[in-house]
């Protein structure tokens, strides 16, 4: 889990920065929709071309990628169109629960967007969505 703590001076600072973010995701997310609409047609190409050597010779053909579990991580060696969609679609869903996320706080805080008082405003950001903000006027 990244967390990563971020100093802003206003309320629109931050709101401002959650739209930088956002527009940031959306790019990541168009780049990867593509790139999962390529491994789709290349996995649909290559489960035709099993199909028609399983015709031919009669026999299942092996393609899978080997999966070897490391504690919490997952190693593909050589994996197959079908695997990698599989995780293209993992990543997509990850960034768009993050813009979900990230969209619902900046409609909370937009109402703080107004308020202009001198503060630090510290953010505590975990997997890159903001969990606890600390508001430290000055003066107190």
């Amino acid at each position: 889990m990244s967390v990563v703590v971020k100093e802003y001076t206003s309320f629109s600072e931050l709101i401002k920065s959650i739209d930088t973010e956002l527009n940031t995701l959306k790019q990541q997310l168009a780049e990867y929709l593509r790139k999962l609409e390529d491994v789709r047609a290349k996995s649909e190409q290559e489960r035709k071309l099993k199909e028609l050597l399983k015709s031919l010779t009669g026999e299942e053909q092996a393609g899978k990628g080997k999966v070897v579990e490391l504690k919490d991580l997952k190693l593909i060696i050589n994996p197959d169109a079908e695997q990698e969609a599989s995780v293209m679609e993992e990543i997509i869903d990850r960034i768009n629960r993050t813009i979900q996320s990230l969209q619902s706080m900046r409609k909370a805080l937009e109402p703080l967007s107004g308020i202009e008082v001198e503060a630090k405003i510290l953010v505590v950001y975990k997997e890159g969505v903001p969990s606890t903000i600390m508001l430290k006027l000055a003066g107190i």
